[in-house]
Order: C-alpha cells, then structure tokens, then sequence
C-alpha cells in the first residue's frame, strides 16, 4: 500500500483533530508539524493530537524554512486565520498567504478548511489571487483544495450531489446551527458583532460573512455551469435579555446581539439560486425564535423543486464529541485527512470538489 507523506501546518483544533486522525491511518505517515507557540516546539505529535497515541519521533516546529524543505506529498494547512480578504494586501489573512504559496511552489499539495478561500470570485482581487496560486501550483507541480463542512461540504458538494434525486431545482439552501459559545477566537466573534448594539455592529462584520461563505455560491454555479449576477448578504440578530459570559468568556451584555442570523446568497436574475444560511448562538439559550436543529445544532439541506428535498443532521448524538460544534470541527479535520489521496492524484492547479478524484472514508472503515 502507498503511504502519503503528510505535514500537518497549524495545531489548533482542526490541526489537532487532523494529527488524531491521521496517525492511525496506513495509507498515511506525519513527516512534519508546524507550530505558532512556543510552549508546543519540540512536543511529539502524540501529544498535540486530540486523542490517545504512541510517541510518534515526530516533534514540533516553529522553523518556517525546516518545514518547506521536508520531503512531503501534501500539508494539511490549518493556520490561524483572521477571516478578512486574503486577496487584499495588508489584511490579517494576508499573513498566511506567502507560506500558502510557498508551500505549493515546493511541490506539496495543499489541503485547507481556511473559509475565504473556498473559491476567488468573491474576494476584492479575487483574479489576482487565483492567478497568483495557480502559478505556484504550475511552478511546484502541486494543488490545492479547499474542504471542511461549512465551506466545503455541505454548502457544496453535499448540495450539488443531493440535487441529483431532483427533476426541477428552483433554488438550493443549506443550513449551518451551531453554538459557538466555546469558540475560544474571542476577536474574530467580536468581528462578528457578538457582544455589541445592533446600531454599533461595524461593516467589517457584514464584510466578513461575504469574505468566509460567499465563495459557496460560487462552487454551485460553477458546478451547474451557471454564472451568478450578485452574492448578497442579510442579516438578522437577537438581543440578550440579560447579561452573561459565554464558555469561552465572551461578554454579553443586556440588549447586545446573542445570536445572528445570516444568508449569504447567489442571485441570478433576480432570484437567490445558491445560499448559504447560519444561526450562530453565544449558547443554546440564545436567539430562540432562531431556526433550531436537533438539541445541540446541526446542518440542513433544503431543495426547492420538484419533488423538494429536506433533511437535517443534527449533531450532539450518542457517539461523537457530546458537543455540536466540537463534532463540526472533527468533521471538517475527517473531511482534510480523507482528501489527501484525492489531492495527490488531481491535475496541478487550485482544484474545486468538482475536480476532484473520489473522495470518502476508506480507510476510516474498522476492521477494513
């Protein structure tokens, strides 16, 4: 059996669900894991992982150039991320960018959950971009992909292939309900405007749901083979009715915004074809007139047409984390590990789902 060299760049969560799951794969071997802080350098990646292993000899690194220089096949790229425009010189995520670049012109294949990127025709200079990753890609032989659950699955693929089962599709919706109450990135909630006024809510939050879902409705048009008009955002929020601190100790003040509700949409001809809607919650408690799913949250499908299509799949079940949205985070770590073979086996270039070879959980099968 080939077995795929693998760095894992970024130890968060999603990077530590990657290394739990990647180290008992045979079809996989760690060859390097990137690091940020200090206090993980030089730590086996046994104990980064987000589960039980055997000292790997694989230690951490923080040194940038040790990394690019290893013999690998593909990263799995989960660096912290600001969500502004990458596209835009001087942004946050724009910091991300040369070693996203220089990692494809080294000739590893990239596979990211980064939100902003899951397609370029939404970002401020978003040809640019395109144009700057697929000559890393040509010069290094090597593609990216972007993945995860929401982008990157649900809002995409899981979308485009359930519409198979449709004779006459009017229009395709996903739903994303989560608590993120422990989401522990404090500024990028922030950003978001939980914890402030409705009237102090900053265009920059507004911006910010363009720049992190609007390429979804952009991989469906250019799976249908459609173009979209117009990618449009509405917003809708609910106000505490008292104040509280959530898990990861955000400040919610009595009147400022608990919960939002947010459509990002594809227009065409006048009519939202592809969107993208999310109910995110500072608790469950939190904006209650708001679409639930399940107990803990989940994710929805819903095909307009005939005959319409509904399913939910709610997370919080017997089996997995006990938490929705630490399930969303395996699930968007299980989607990157699975995708690694796939990544290796298409044509150089920044590649869409649609692009891509089989993808699936072969080697997540007990006792295959």
């Amino acid at each position: 059996m080939d077995s795929y060299k693998v760095i894992v760049w970024g130890t968060g969560m999603v990077g530590q669900y990657a290394l739990r799951y990647l180290l008992p794969r045979p079809d996989l071997t760690l060859v390097g894991v990137k690091c940020y802080h200090d206090a993980k350098v030089d730590k086996d990646a046994a104990n980064l992982a987000n589960g039980e292993h055997a000292a790997t000899g694989i230690t951490a690194t923080n040194d940038r150039e040790a990394i690019l220089a290893m013999d690998a096949d593909v990263c799995i790229f989960v660096p912290f991320d600001a969500l502004t425009d990458p596209s835009v010189e001087g942004t946050p995520s724009s910091a991300w960018v040369p070693d996203l670049l220089d990692l494809l012109r080294s000739g590893k294949n990239v596979v990211t959950s980064i939100l902003s990127i899951s397609h370029w025709r939404h970002l401020k200079n978003g040809e640019a971009f395109k144009a700057g990753v697929e000559a890393a890609c040509q010069e290094g032989g090597s593609s990216l992909y972007v993945g995860g659950i929401d982008p990157g699955f649900v809002p995409d693929a899981l979308g485009y292939i359930s519409s198979c089962i449709v004779s006459e599709i009017t229009s395709i919706d996903t739903w994303e309900v989560l608590d993120y109450g422990s989401y522990e990135i404090l500024p990028a909630m922030r950003m978001l405007g939980f914890g402030s006024r409705p009237e102090d809510m900053s265009a920059d939050g507004i911006e910010t749901l363009r720049t992190c879902w609007g390429g979804c409705p952009h991989i469906m048009a250019d799976a249908f083979g459609v173009t979209l008009d117009d990618v449009r955002v509405d917003v809708d929020v609910a106000l505490a009715k008292e104040a509280y601190v959530s898990d990861s100790g955000l400040e919610i003040g009595e009147g400022t915004i608990e919960a939002i509700k947010f459509r990002v949409a594809g227009v065409r001809n006048g009519k939202d074809l592809f969107a993208v809607n999310h109910v995110t919650r500072m608790g469950q408690q939190s904006g209650p007139d708001f679409y639930r799913i399940g107990h803990d949250g989940g994710y929805g499908i819903d095909i307009k047409g005939f005959p319409p299509v509904k399913a939910d799949f709610p997370f919080g079940l017997e089996g997995g984390t006990g938490k929705g949205w630490s399930d969303a985070m395996v699930m968007t770590s299980s989607r990157l590990v699975n995708a690694i073979e796939s990544i290796t086996l298409a044509e150089p270039g920044w590649r869409l789902f649609t692009e891509m070879p089989r993808q699936g959980g072969r080697f997540a099968l007990k006792d295959a």
